[in-house]
């Protein structure tokens, strides 16, 4: 009688690993969401949302490791090892890919509630569209984890050992990481990313005569800025005319970075001369959730992410001289040139003048600071259109 009870048992035991092993049924093809996409400001609301949504609790690398599968894939051969990919039994992650060494990467497919849909049309004042589910592309390591993909729905088996492959070549630069021993939060995505169509105001280019892809959008670039008498470029939306020269600096550059949304998202640039110095305003409408102290610490992650520091420097235009309300934080790279950002807060606007100098442009930088962001204060009234 016993030695029946251990057969049975037997059977029992074996018949648990085979269940798991079961194939996984098809999932339609998908692919990624273009990111950095052509709208700068959207992008913003979905990298600052991703940063809690890697930090999640059953996103962290000792729950992967115990994650559960509810059916098999064919495992993935790449870089000299074996990943086993399943889909989990629990909601979050819906996919992981793993392999038999504890300290290789692990990846994972999770959902992420993607509200940037409904933070822009609260932006743009039309009704809000019913909430969707995005699903996200993470890397799990020892010294932390990384959003890397986008995509609309679940990734189907192909995409999904694509874009492991591709990762482990180090070919996707990853949008948002986190740091496991401080938890820090870093975007990585650039403004420098968003080369959109750079002109002139008044006289929009033919259409693939620019350097780069024309805007598509039912509303011209141009139509954000409006030539002014004494040569300046009044930006529509906020109000802010973007003076034709200031200080020493001459504007060489407008650009537009959401001509569909009619120039929420925008920036003047402004080079000296001799070129010692150059300096970028940017003007970006967010909702009120975003606060100065939350947008000014994401941007000067950004910017310290593009030009790494190699120490501080001191604020050439601090708060304590008054002024506009205002933060400000600078740095030298390794180039040896002074880098750094003041951000003001006008309402829903956002005003950053990020600038790269020389020690000996310090005054000229400050004097413009001071002009510029004061003109900002004066002339930028919300609400805006």
């Amino acid at each position: 009688m016993r030695s029946w009870i251990w057969v049975i048992l037997g059977l029992v035991m074996t018949a648990a690993p085979a269940a798991a092993r079961e194939a996984c049924p098809a999932r339609p093809p998908v692919q990624a969401i273009a990111m950095p996409s052509t709208n700068m400001q959207s992008d913003l609301v979905t990298l600052i949302s991703l940063g809690p949504a890697i930090a999640d609790k059953t996103l962290q690398r000792k729950a992967l490791l115990k994650a559960k599968p509810k059916c098999e894939e064919l495992a993935l051969e790449t870089g000299g090892a074996t990943y086993a990919l399943f889909e989990t039994s629990a909601a979050s992650p819906v996919l992981v890919a793993r392999t038999a060494n504890p300290d290789a990467p692990v990846f994972f497919v999770a959902p992420f509630a993607d509200i940037t849909a409904a933070v822009m049309a609260e932006i743009e004042k039309r009704p809000v569209p019913p909430a969707k589910a995005s699903y996200v592309l993470g890397v799990s390591t020892k010294t932390g984890a990384s959003a890397l993909r986008l995509y609309p729905s679940v990734p189907d088996s192909a995409t999904f050992k694509a874009d492991i492959t591709t990762a482990l070549l180090g070919r996707i630069p990853p949008l948002v990481s986190r740091d496991e021993r401080t938890r820090a939060i870093q975007i990585n995505v650039q403004a420098d990313a968003y080369e959109g169509p750079k002109s002139t105001p008044g006289a929009t280019p033919p259409p693939g005569t620019g350097p780069g892809s024309p805007a598509v959008s039912a509303t011209p670039q141009n139509d954000s800025f409006r030539d002014q008498p004494d040569g300046g470029a009044l930006h529509t939306a906020s109000g802010f005319t973007c003076p034709a020269a200031i200080d020493g600096f001459k504007r060489d550059r407008l650009t537009v970075y959401d001509a569909a949304q009619g120039g929420r998202d925008v920036s003047c640039g402004y080079a000296s001369s001799p070129a010692t110095a150059t300096a970028t305003l940017y003007l970006t409408k967010l909702p009120a959730q975003y606060t100065l102290t939350r947008v000014f610490d994401t941007y000067v992650e950004q910017a310290k992410a593009h030009t790494p520091s190699v120490g501080d420097v001191a604020d050439p235009y601090p708060a304590s001289e008054g002024g506009p309300r205002r933060q400000g934080r600078f740095w030298r790279d390794k180039e040896g040139r002074n880098e750094g950002l003041w951000l003001v807060q006008i309402g829903p606007w956002f005003a950053k003048l990020r600038v790269t100098y020389a020690d000996a442009d310090a005054a000229t930088v400050r004097r413009l600071a001071a002009d510029l962001l004061t003109a900002i204060d004066a002339q930028v009234k919300p609400p805006t259109v």
